[in-house]
């Protein structure tokens, strides 16, 4: 006997009329006019039941093993998934109720504590109201939270729209709301919103000249907090924001002044061996083993530098143009390879002669240049 998922892709679109099972209960119903949709089929005291999943053109073979998979798991737990599904749609459960059961249930498959706090932060301030009820939210509430900042924040739009399309699509599952996702980009949203890639990119904010963060450093050590820390480690190291938040302590080996990035956390996604300062080390050394030492929202750090005075230094620059003041400093005032300093921004080693300095002395070329770096911060 052949078991669950005996369907393909390809026969999804090609199989003609009837019902053709993919085991398990889930069924690809096909109409003599073509009409393709998704059916589970269950017992219920004694009798056969029926739940449309959804049609094909927008529930694809795998989100359809996936509704399944959870009406299957309610009979197990002697529910009738179309009750269950007909009572959560009249109990008005709200857009913000169901981003935060989606940021918990998902919280573990993510690369870091803090990019749940990123999601409920991003949706917070972008997203639909959370009181409106998850059923209510259409392409209207979608277009009028996303349409005030397509123009300027473009690249943060498009995020907070793909997490609006995920809690909505889970809220689906689980039976909250029914019909189309409203959030759902392409042959939807692409045709009210302009394409990321055609939006005029924003200036961005230039890096702070390297002559000057020395300066800069020395005000940030005049009181002491997590984000102050944060971003001082993060100017030492010349590493990006999100490989500090979500830097975890078994990554570090302090007795070896080793910063150990594993690839999932990485961009390019390579390890990415980081020697550690004295000074580095130095911000590490006293803080609570017992929560991750630097985990902030991925904003944090960037409103310290750009706020007004008030809440930070109201500097026209980012965090990640350190990575570029380090880089200028490096090349205009050491005499390090400049493989050592592509290296120790973790970007990609391109022909063998280059890769060489991966082996051997490597990481001590990169020490020096990082205590050279420490020591011209006077930090």
């Amino acid at each position: 006997m052949r078991g669950e998922k005996r369907l393909t892709a390809r026969q999804v679109t090609t199989l003609g009329e009837g019902y053709h099972a993919d085991g398990g209960g889930l069924y690809l119903q096909v109409t003599a006019t073509g009409a393709r949709s998704w059916i589970f089929r269950f017992q219920r005291q004694g009798k056969r039941r029926e739940m449309g999943l959804g049609p094909l053109s927008a529930v694809s073979l795998a989100q359809a093993r996936d509704r399944a998979a959870e009406a299957r798991t309610q009979v197990a737990f002697g529910q009738d998934p179309i009750a269950q599904r007909r009572a959560a749609q009249t109990t008005g459960i709200t857009f913000g109720e169901c981003a935060d059961a989606y940021i918990e249930s998902h919280r573990g498959g993510w690369k870091n504590g803090a990019q749940g706090d990123q999601w409920a932060q991003s949706l917070r301030d972008h997203g639909p109201a959370r009181s409106l009820p998850v059923a209510e939210v259409d392409t209207d509430a979608v277009i009028a939270c996303l349409g005030k900042i397509w123009p300027t924040k473009t690249e943060t739009a498009s995020r907070v729209r793909a997490r609006i399309e995920r809690v909505l699509d889970w809220a689906k599952v689980r039976g909250y709301r029914t019909g189309d996702n409203p959030a759902r980009w392409r042959g939807h949203l692409d045709k009210l919103l302009p394409k990321p890639t055609k939006v005029r990119k924003p200036k961005h904010h230039a890096a702070m000249p390297y002559r000057d963060v020395p300066d800069f450093m020395a005000r940030l050590v005049e009181r002491d907090s997590r984000r102050r820390r944060a971003l001082r480690f993060t100017i030492l190291t010349a590493a990006r924001t999100e490989e500090v938040t979500g830097a975890q302590w078994s990554e570090f080996d302090l007795d070896a002044g080793l910063w150990t990035i594993p690839p999932e956390r990485m961009k390019g996604g390579r390890e990415h061996v980081v020697p550690l300062s004295a000074k580095a080390i130095a911000i590490l050394d006293p803080l609570d083993r017992r929560t991750p030492p630097f985990a902030l929202s991925e904003n944090t750090m960037l409103y310290l530098v750009q706020k007004p005075p008030s809440s930070g230094f109201g500097l026209p620059y980012t965090v990640h143009g350190f990575r570029s003041s380090f880089r200028d400093w490096a090349a205009e005032t050491t005499d390090f390879p400049g493989e050592v300093v592509e290296m120790a921004l973790a970007h990609a080693i391109r022909n063998k002669a280059e890769a060489a300095y991966r082996r051997g002395t490597l990481i001590e070329k990169r020490r020096q240049l990082m205590e050279a770096w420490a020591a011209y911060l006077r930090a």
